[in-house]
């Protein structure tokens, strides 16, 4: 009888409350569980007009303490095969990110939390990384809003710039929501991008050698939606594409793995 009301009642919260997932650029404000344990993978494969690229992403995440949480991104497979010029392909770099939450979400008032991510430059193309280590500051805020869970970023990239090339710090910004449909299919959409780092120019045509690294951006804005299907309350599998302002079509179909973990948040 007491697995029955168990049951009943973990079907309950889960047809009642979004369902938080991973599937966004955008960070959310909700640490992991102490002990936590989530791992993320996919497949991105991107055209435009001046060429294609194509990568594995993966990320580890761990709950350290109920308020820090430890983040983990290893890209061990990047090819860019641009239409015209040399290619690449190669490790990419690895970003470790540690957050803090500093409020939990209250009526009227969102979860926030500060997060710091250092980019550490394993990349040995000047195509796939700079060779220099950037270091990113986040305010993060998210709230769940009925079936809505919505997450905004605001962040301040300090570059690690390349001997003779000329670039400026970014500021990012991202926006992004996640949609339950039911306790096995989510929704999401978001709009994330960044200032120029030339200073709203394009790159220069002689940055890094005539091979500017694509870490150093022209300015960007990416709009994305997608698609998620739970086969566990543990494991998702999505489907997201995303169109930025350079006319890049982005498909990444992906996974997330989530487990362990006690105590509550």
């Amino acid at each position: 009888m007491k697995k029955i009301i168990l049951l009943t009642a973990i079907l309950f919260v889960l047809k009642i409350t979004p369902l938080h997932a991973q599937v966004l650029e955008t960070e959310e404000s909700l640490p992991l569980l102490l002990g936590q344990v989530e791992i993320c993978g996919g497949y991105e494969f991107q055209a435009s007009k001046e060429g294609r690229e194509s990568a594995l992403p993966l990320s580890f995440e761990l709950g350290l303490t109920r308020k820090f949480t430890l983040l983990v991104e290893p890209v061990p497979y990047t090819n860019i095969n641009p239409k015209s010029g040399l290619g690449a392909t190669g490790i990419g770099d690895i970003e470790a990110t540690l957050f803090y939450q500093l409020v939990k979400e209250r009526k009227g008032m969102p979860s926030i939390s500060l997060s710091a991510e250092v980019k550490l430059p394993t990349a040995r193309n000047s195509l796939i990384g700079t060779g220099k280590t950037d270091i990113t500051p986040y305010f993060i805020a998210s709230k769940i809003t009925g079936k809505f869970f919505t997450s905004l970023n605001l962040s301040y990239t300090f570059l690690g710039i390349p001997p003779g090339v000329s670039a400026s710090n970014l500021f990012n910004y991202a926006l992004g929501t996640i949609y339950t449909v039911s306790s096995k299919n989510i929704l999401f959409a978001e709009l994330y991008g960044n200032t120029s780092a030339f200073g709203g120019k394009d790159i220069p045509e002689d940055s890094l050698v005539n091979k500017p690294s694509i870490e150093l951006t022209g300015g960007e804005v990416v709009g994305s939606v997608g698609y998620g299907f739970f086969i566990t309350p543990e494991l998702l599998l999505s489907f997201g594409i995303s169109y930025d302002n350079n006319n890049a079509v982005l498909f990444r179909p992906g996974f997330e793995w989530k487990f362990g973990g006690r105590g509550s948040k």
